[in-house]
């Protein structure tokens, strides 16, 4: 133990003289760590958002009671019933919007704010102040204080006025976009007459939950927290995050990698001496070993606090994603949980593991057969899964084999680069191409890095493009209508008048009824959407097939045969449901059958839903929200006069009138919001790609000083010496980058033609964008030279003297 304590003692001092060694090296194994700890942090407090009740206490919700397909709100009677089983513990929850004082409306959430004093242990002898401040409790409204400043962006304001009535404000973070208050003032404010959004019931078993499913059947439905309608829609989110998020740990690794070989190379004369004074190799092993774990897991530790902080700085965008798309009703605040350090503890391991077996000497015969196998394994895998691919993990598992293929090729076209004739005798330039043969070796993980990071962020690229190209195409038959109407109320009488009154081609409505698809093994959630009463409604819509909509693919009900409906695509993909099936649709005791006739495409729906007539849902008497109106003005009407003469009419306001530019701009930017949190990580990614350039490089440098002052000598100035340099870094960044190009086109190509239909259920054609392809190319490879020069300069402007004197 003596021996390894003077160990650890010198390694220390070395550290101490080398902070920025030091700093280095934690960086680079922080940076590793740091993003998929980001996503993972998310993910796991997304699939533990019930851990708390609506009212902010540690009461797991295990279960949640709420209204009947159809229906908006749970009677009062429900609760009432259920609150004198004293085995139940529940908590009453009411949701809803209110508008303000400046027009703006307010998502509120009410809950039993009384549990607050019950936990703080109130009792009948509390003080007289005590009962006001609980008073003042329940007359308080609770905002996040993001909120806050978006109400009132100049000073904090402290009240709200909703009704002509002021309520005082009381900032809480973590609360999200919804305001928090006791259920008596949010009952008040909706004016719901004791009904209830949704009750939580806390700690309920199983075998209670099927008996109190039977016993409140006719009036509610039970559901389990785990089975709620955001798990499932938000996983292929959540995989795909993942997955980039691993990417993002490789890039990092060979960071990580390079600050290792930096920190060992500076250590080198250090272990000699160390072994020259008598320490035993053993020990000297030992030490490294417990050294590196130590700082892995030091590494790991910053890692995951850094994963925090971009956790939440993404958690906005995030948010906003999975709320739109993926009926989120908790907001997310990613806290430091020990798992993340173990995660990023595990991988450093791994990592270290890596290095320390890479450090044993192995000959280039094996080395080359183990190319040769991985690459003919790697293209025999992505054959087969060509073929085969039908699920997340095994399109995963294509992106991987073809991202092997390229690691294995890259080397070797690198090497052919520097070995072939160049058309020169410039003895500088011959220096450069032999001194590189030398040097790939030791750029080679940096390559790698920025081989994989920029093919990830080209794949991207062509994925965010193709499908904007989809969905610009689909929108503009989608959106065909020339103005969009949502009035307060929707009414007969409004249609009608509409039609009659002989400014409109057409007039089509926009219903939505929540139904439920019994099968033999499950019930399946779906929406029932409709335009209209016939094929002439829905003509706005794309079939796979291209085929016009016609009264064979949607029709209502006859006495020969079912009604006829579309499915959408992600029905047919995920679900299973395919043309020819007829499907029984229920909504609570009401039930119809349909035929399905035809699948339409359905960007940024990932849930299934079926396209029926209004006859269909009003013959079965399923209850429905009407949403508004889609009018086809008439060639000789002028949109700006008829828009301000519907205003005038209906009392409508400019948020409720969209013309049909505007709507389209606003379907279309909320569908990019989902890429903000991509684009973020594979910035993330690519700039700790360029990271890893810079570290390479700088190692480099340490082993360049003999060569270079040879060169100095012989007369080669600096401005030559950095120049050559640059070239060669310019030679082998841009292979790279070429070697990138067709690396994310293919990865795109996968993601479109595997990970999207799998995953989400859409399937759109490969369309590239060279420009964009080529600029970001060029952009990147700029950034790289850059890195990659400066410590170059660093190294040229080195006193020449001194550089001999190390030879």
């Amino acid at each position: 133990m003596t021996e390894l304590r003077l160990i650890f003692f010198t390694y220390g001092q070395f550290y101490l003289r080398h902070k920025g060694l030091l700093l280095l090296f934690v960086l680079g194994f922080s940076l590793g760590s740091a993003l998929i700890s980001a996503i993972y942090g998310l993910n796991l407090e997304a699939s533990q958002r019930y851990n708390e009740s609506s009212a902010l206490l540690e009461n797991p919700v295990t279960h949640f009671i709420k209204p009947q397909l159809g229906e908006k709100q749970l009677s009062h009677t429900v609760w009432q019933n259920l609150s004198r089983q004293s085995n139940l513990k529940m908590e009453p929850v009411l949701e809803g919007r209110v508008q303000l004082e400046d027009k703006r409306w307010l998502s509120i959430r009410g809950v039993d704010l009384l549990k607050w004093v019950q936990f703080q242990g109130g009792g009948d002898n509390e003080s007289e102040g005590r009962k006001n401040q609980q008073g003042r409790l329940f007359e308080t409204v609770f905002l996040d204080p993001k909120v806050i400043t978006r109400l009132e962006p100049g000073a904090p304001q402290k009240t709200l006025t909703i009704d002509g009535i002021q309520y005082r404000i009381s900032p809480m973070a973590g609360l999200g976009y919804q305001a928090l208050m006791d259920i008596s003032l949010a009952d008040k404010l909706l004016n719901a007459n004791g009904a209830l959004s949704f009750i939580e019931v806390i700690g309920m078993d199983e075998a209670r939950a099927q008996f109190l499913a039977l016993e409140i059947a006719q009036t509610a439905r039970l559901e389990s927290a785990s089975d709620q309608s955001f798990d499932t829609l938000s996983g292929p989110f959540f995989f795909n995050l993942q997955a980039l998020a691993f990417l993002g740990y490789i890039v990092g690794a060979f960071l990580s990698f390079n600050a290792i070989k930096l920190a060992f190379s500076a250590r080198k004369k250090l272990q000699r001496q160390l072994y020259v004074l008598g320490c035993q190799q053993r020990r000297l092993t030992q030490a490294v070993v417990v050294e590196l774990l130590c700082l892995g897991f030091i590494s790991a530790y910053f890692g995951a606090l850094l994963g925090v902080s971009l956790a939440n700085l993404l958690v906005t965008d995030v948010g906003r994603v999975l709320r739109s798309f993926y009926q989120l009703d908790r907001s997310l605040i990613v806290g430091l949980d020990y798992s993340m350090v173990l995660l990023g503890f595990a991988l450093n391991t791994l990592v270290l593991i890596c290095f320390l077996g890479s450090q044993k000497a192995i000959t280039d015969s094996y080395k080359r057969m183990a190319a040769i196998g991985v690459f003919v394994l790697s293209v025999i895998g992505a054959l087969v899964l060509w073929q085969y691919a039908d699920s997340k993990f095994s399109a995963l598992m294509l992106c991987a084999c073809v991202l092997m293929v390229f690691f294995v090729i890259t080397p070797r076209v690198l090497k052919r680069t520097f070995s072939c004739q160049w058309p020169t005798q410039s003895p500088l330039l011959l220096w450069v191409k032999a001194d590189s043969q030398t040097q790939i070796n030791e750029l080679l993980s940096a390559v790698l890095a920025t081989l994989m990071a920029m093919g990830a962020a080209i794949g991207m690229q062509v994925m965010v493009h193709s499908f904007s190209t989809a969905l610009d195409s689909h929108l503009q038959k989608r959106l065909s209508a020339d103005l969009y109407i949502r009035p307060l109320v929707v009414t007969e009488q409004m249609e009608r008048e509409l039609k009659e009154s002989g400014l409109f081609d057409k007039v089509g409505v926009y219903w939505q009824a929540p139904a439920q698809i019994n099968t033999k093994t499950k019930s399946l959630g779906v929406k029932l959407i409709s335009f209209g009463n016939s094929a002439l409604y829905h003509s706005h819509i794309t079939l796979l097939n291209r085929e016009l909509i016609g009264p064979q693919h949607i029709a209502g009900a006859t006495d020969t045969q079912l009604a006829r409906c579309l499915v959408n695509e992600p029905g047919w993909r995920i679900n299973g449901i395919n043309i020819g099936d007829t499907v029984e649709l229920s909504q609570g005791e009401r039930q119809i059958e349909c035929q399905i006739s035809g699948i339409y495409y359905d960007y940024g729906e990932q849930s299934t839903a079926l396209l029926v007539t209004t006859s269909t849902i009003t013959n079965a008497q399923f209850a429905y929200e009407a949403f508004g109106f889609s009018l086809t003005l008439k060639p000789e009407q002028d949109i700006d006069e008829v828009t301000k003469q519907l205003k005038d009419t209906y009392g409508l306001e400019s948020s409720q009138v969209s013309v049909n530019k505007t709507f389209k701009a606003f379907a279309k930017q909320l569908f990019e919001n989902t890429f903000q949190v991509t684009h973020a990580l594979n910035l993330f990614i690519m700039l700790i790609a360029l990271f890893g350039i810079w570290v390479s490089f700088l190692t480099l440098g340490r082993q360049q000083l003999q060569p270079m002052a040879i060169l100095q000598t012989l007369g080669v100035t600096r401005k030559q010496l950095f120049w050559s340099k640059l070239l060669q870094a310019c030679l082998i960044l841009g292979v790279t980058t070429l070697l990138a190009i067709p690396l994310g086109i293919l990865l795109g190509w996968v993601l479109l033609t595997y990970v999207m239909p799998i995953a989400f259920g859409w399937s759109m054609a490969l369309v590239l964008s060279w420009p964009n392809i080529l600029g970001f190319c060029a952009v990147v490879l700029l950034l790289a030279l850059i890195a990659s020069a400066a410590p170059l300069i660093k190294l040229i402007r080195r006193n020449v003297a001194d550089s001999v004197s190390s030879l």
